[in-house]
């Protein structure tokens, strides 16, 4: 029989979740198995949350007032979630959704990275409509959590 490798739990399971076992101590150690069912229903549950989350974020803030102009759009390799009109400042709003559980939480899973990434975009964009260049810029942050399921908590 051969020993499997120690692993921290939040990997033992993270694995779990995507369907792996744990690599062993055998000359294949450090290549991780392939998954033994498809991610096609994970896939289109975090899409279908992920979507639902930007209808929920968009909603609340019309209702406070903002004027939505475009919802995912896209320049280069990037995209904005919602773009919105507040008085004459045009926000550019990053949606991120989480379970309850996650071990990160939805604002806390934007990187720097992802956050330079929603700069060049929204640059991008500023520079494809002229009509935008002259406002005011904003960057917000809507962090949704979602309970079991597809429920906002």
């Amino acid at each position: 029989m051969v020993a499997a490798l120690p692993l921290r739990p939040w990997l033992n399971k993270l694995l779990s979740v995507l369907g792996l076992d744990a690599p062993s101590a055998n000359k294949d150690a450090g290549v991780l198995p392939k998954a033994t069912h498809s991610n096609k229903t994970n896939s289109n549950t975090t899409l279908a949350r992920g979507h639902q989350a930007e209808t929920d974020a968009a909603d609340y803030l019309m209702g406070q007032g903002l004027q939505l102009l475009d919802r995912n759009m896209r320049a280069g390799r990037g995209e904005i979630d919602l773009i919105m009109l507040q008085g004459k400042t045009l926000v550019f709003v990053e949606v991120r959704a989480r379970k309850v559980h996650a071990h990160v939480s939805a604002i806390e899973s934007i990187s720097r990275s992802k956050r330079r990434k929603i700069i060049e975009t929204a640059e991008r964009l500023l520079n494809e409509k002229p009509e935008w260049r002259t406002r005011a810029c904003r960057f917000d942050v809507i962090g949704i959590q979602f309970a079991d399921g597809n429920q906002p908590a």
